[in-house]
């Protein structure tokens, strides 16, 4: 039986595939399939530059399942198609852009051999890059389960390619929402946290290069936190009150620092009004605020 299927799931210009899939079959744990899911538009240069990449590795082992979508769907679906045809215990995702350490499989698979039948699965500390150069790493991380935090969008994942998880757990949940074009981690999570525990192992295991590509705008930003708190009303309606005024307050900030970004200032506006009354605009949330306007003033490109 293989231990583990890894997921990666590719659109847009595969500027990095080549190294994420290099990052996989150099693992020191090599009881492992990997499947790539091009969610490329087939008549796209991008989906004939991949199909270029994946065959050169395809050539040179028998580790890899290629499989194309017929049309563009989106990440959420790419994943599901990937679990579909899997056959591995666990599941381990990977975006097209970021790469794994060589322990990745090895350390996350011990993990979860180890621990009881409560926890799902494992992630990690993350390293951030930009433009492939170092910016920071991730290590605010612990065990548990964290329904709140995640429905304020802070839990650290950092990057989908962080979620390493059984695959009868994925399979239990129904894998991810398709509905969900923006926050398909945080969605699932969410439920996984219903029932369901994280390993955190304080070891960088995953590279995120965080380059802002498919990045969204204030309305669309809006779309998807409205989406992502409407479906969990029932559980937010059931919270003590401090809970939900800071799952409101961390997602309305992270609204209000986008619109100022995009110089949107009425938005920005009308949702620090909203910060305000549900938890009050802190000191460190105010300097914020004044940082990003200064920003969006005397910053020609908007970088975070």
């Amino acid at each position: 039986m293989i231990e583990i299927s890894v997921i990666i799931t590719t659109y847009g210009r595969p500027i990095y595939l080549s190294k994420s899939i290099k990052s996989v079959l150099n693992q020191t744990l090599k009881d492992f399939e990997l499947i790539i899911v091009d969610d490329n538009n087939p008549s796209s240069q991008n989906r004939n530059d991949t199909e270029k990449i994946v065959n050169i590795f395809k050539n040179k082992t028998n580790k890899i399942k290629y499989i194309k979508h017929e049309e563009n769907l989106n990440g959420a679906a790419a994943r599901n198609t990937g679990v579909a045809l899997a056959k591995g215990k666990y599941i381990s995702f990977l975006d097209n852009d970021d790469f794994y350490k060589k322990e990745k499989l090895n350390d996350c698979y011990k993990a979860c051999e180890s621990y009881a039948e409560d926890y799902a699965g494992a992630y990690s500390w993350c390293e951030i890059r930009r433009d492939n150069k170092f910016k920071s790493i991730q290590k605010k991380i612990k065990s548990g389960s964290f329904i709140n935090e995640t429905l304020a969008c802070r839990f650290p994942l950092s990057t989908g390619s962080n979620l390493f998880i059984r695959r009868d757990v994925y399979n239990e949940l129904g894998g991810f929402d398709v509905n969900f074009k923006r926050h398909q981690d945080y969605e699932f999570l969410v439920r996984l946290f219903e029932k369901y525990k994280l390993i955190a192992i304080p070891k960088v295991l995953i590279i995120k290069n965080n380059e802002n590509i498919n990045f969204l705008d204030v309305r669309g930003m809006i779309k998807v936190k409205n989406q992502l708190l409407n479906k969990y009303k029932y559980i937010i309606d059931n919270l003590q009150k401090n809970e939900r005024n800071y799952i409101f307050f961390r997602n309305y900030v992270s609204i209000a620092e986008q619109a100022i970004s995009s110089r949107d200032y009425p938005i920005a506006f009308k949702y620090y009004k909203k910060v305000m009354v549900n938890n009050g605009l802190q000191f460190k949330e105010f300097l914020r605020m004044v940082f990003f306007i200064m920003k969006a003033i005397f910053v020609k490109k908007w970088d975070y």
